[in-house]
């Protein structure tokens, strides 16, 4: 992800804040109207001394001087209010705004990005890096404009009080203005350590909780903890340093303040100046220093909320969007598929595919299969334009795909995956993901033609039943009948089946059986096999080796020919004797 420069994410940030720019004039209105009223109490109490008090000339008009004073104290505390909820508002309709453009350009990205970018590191991204911008309006755009505008009208104050004081005041603000650099630069290090290691805390942990049966398996409990106490002692230490340059910053500020105000009452003693002027300049002093101080510790909060920027915006500039160029739309696939010379590799480098050819007439099972990493899968994510070819042709209708519209494309294609994914929610709105408008009538109808129903209906709730997150609570070979409901629902011409590669039960594979029979029916189907036995009706069987296809034809065929096929279907079927007697004995 590219760098930017911190000018340049201000500004980003900035005008996409100004969608809200009637919140923003009212704001900083508020923010004039405060900065008049707390900058001209002190000179009221000046007023209040040398006049009223000292000189006791009127009590009327002294009484009347005090409740002015009282009440500009209550008009500071509500302005004060408006200032910071109003800021609030702005800040998290920005965050909220930044949060759905994230989003939306995340699930339009191509399925490479996600292969190469950690899901943890994105989380972090769209969850915690995005609240951080919040700092840099609440504690930017906004609060230091009012800071700076405070800091204008004390200096107007102060020198229409007593010019020489303020001379003399005025030598602190480059000492000031020195101190807040230097401590700037190392927080912008200090910040961008932590949300580098934060990121990848939550990387490792989502990793691990995703394969803690894997981990328990091997019995790497205790090695695995050694990583994560790797990361989170690595994490505390840039957390510590963080905290340590803030814990540095406010006491250096405090003893500069301190020693000013210190040294204008000796001053003011030494050059005879009335106790109202003493008695203003210290305020306009502790006026000065504050949001002096302000500045310098929302600029460091500002720095952590630029970071986080950079990294949401650094994502958002990213252009890994599938090229959506087509303009072919057709309301109906005939479902002739062929595929031309395709050659195709994930990373540039190792091929997967090479130089591929093979054709599917219109209503055709073609059954694809071959050992583990031959590039069977590969055929699915490149039909359904997952991934683009690198050199070849995929053609489908006699129209390449990438001229078609890519939803248009996507909308006549259903697929089955072997790592069946199912969302938290109820079955029926899993069901319901690929057509939003299906009722509950229409799935139950598709369920018993297909035969699932029986066994959702045995479900507590029926098809209110919760799935937990990736359909955990229900078996491998029930997600499997609910993932083939699922596309059969969709009615696509195009019918793409990854068979998964684990083993279920007995019963459930009679099902998937009988389910892919009927599903397969009246369209054309490529059935992606790991299980040989399931196929041996297919129209049409690819045998692949290595990214290339060494054989095609029937099952019978194949057989004859004593070739690779051959080979890998006796394999199969001795491994599933020797199974079926390992369960006997």
């Amino acid at each position: 992800m590219k760098k930017q420069d911190t000018w340049g994410i201000v500004k980003r940030l900035f005008f996409i804040g100004m969608k809200f720019r009637s919140w923003f004039i009212l704001t900083l209105i508020i923010s004039v109207i405060l900065s008049i009223v707390s900058t001209y109490r002190p000179y009221l109490t000046m007023q209040v001394v040398d006049n009223d008090i000292t000189k006791l000339k009127d009590n009327a008009l002294m009484m009347k001087h005090i409740y002015i004073l009282v009440g500009l104290v209550f008009a500071e505390t509500i302005l004060n209010f408006f200032l910071v909820y109003f800021s609030n508002y702005i800040s998290q309709n920005v965050i909220r705004d930044i949060r759905e453009r994230l989003y939306a350009k995340l699930i339009y990205f191509r399925t490479s990005f996600f292969d190469k970018t950690p899901i943890g590191q994105l989380v972090t991204r769209a969850v915690g890096d995005v609240e951080t911008i919040a700092t840099v309006y609440t504690d930017g755009f906004l609060m230091v404009f009012g800071d700076i505008l405070r800091i204008v009208f004390v200096l107007i104050m102060m020198f229409s009080t007593n010019v020489h004081l303020s001379y003399i005041t005025l030598a602190i603000l480059p000492l000031m203005v020195m101190i807040t650099r230097f401590f700037q630069k190392r927080l912008k290090k200090a910040f961008g350590d932590e949300r580098t290691w934060t990121a990848n805390q939550n990387s490792f942990v989502q990793e691990r909780l995703a394969g803690m049966s894997i981990i328990q398996v091997f019995n790497r409990q205790d090695a695995e903890f050694k990583k994560f106490d790797d990361i989170n002692i690595t994490l505390k230490t840039a957390l510590l340093r963080t905290v340590f340059i803030f814990s540095l910053f406010f006491p250096v500020v405090e003893l500069i303040s301190s020693l000013f105000i210190g040294f204008i009452l000796f001053y003011g003693g030494y050059i005879t100046i009335s106790a109202g002027v003493v008695i203003a300049f210290i305020q306009y002093i502790s006026m000065l220093i504050r949001p002096l101080r302000q500045i310098a510790d929302r600029f460091n909060n500002i720095q952590r909320g630029i970071v986080g920027a950079e990294r949401v915006l650094g994502v958002m500039d990213e252009d890994y969007a599938m090229p959506n160029t087509g303009i072919v739309k057709k309301d109906h696939f005939d479902g002739k598929i062929e595929f031309e010379n395709v050659r195709f590799a994930y990373d540039d480098k190792q091929e997967v595919l090479k130089g591929i050819d093979f054709k599917v007439n219109p209503g055709e099972t073609v059954a694809i299969v071959g050992a583990t990493g031959a590039g069977k899968s590969t055929i699915i994510s490149l039909i359904t334009r997952l991934y683009d070819i690198n050199s070849g042709r995929i053609v489908i209708d006699d129209v390449e795909v990438k001229d078609y519209e890519l939803y248009n494309l996507r909308s006549h294609i259903g697929v089955v995956l072997q790592d069946v994914f199912l969302f938290h929610g109820s079955i029926f709105e899993n069901l319901a993901f690929g057509d939003e408008s299906v009722t509950l009538e229409k799935i139950k109808a598709g369920a018993k033609e297909i035969e699932v129903d029986q066994f959702i209906e045995q479900l507590p709730g029926g098809y209110d039943f919760v799935v937990s997150e990736r359909g955990s609570s229900i078996s491998l070979g029930q997600r499997q009948l609910l993932s083939f409901l699922r596309a059969y629902l969709s009615d696509p011409k195009i019918l793409i089946l990854d068979e998964a590669t684990s083993s279920i039960d007995h019963e459930s594979e009679k099902l998937i059986q009988r389910a892919t029979e009927k599903i397969t029916k009246n369209r054309t189907s490529i059935i992606i096999a790991h299980r040989l036995s399931t196929i041996e009706k297919a129209d049409k069987i690819i045998v692949m080796e290595h990214g290339k296809i060494v054989e095609e034809g029937k099952h019978l065929e194949l057989l004859d020919k004593n070739g690779y096929y051959s080979t890998l279907y006796k394999a199969q079927l001795r491994h599933e004797v020797e199974l079926e007697e390992e369960q006997q004995s």
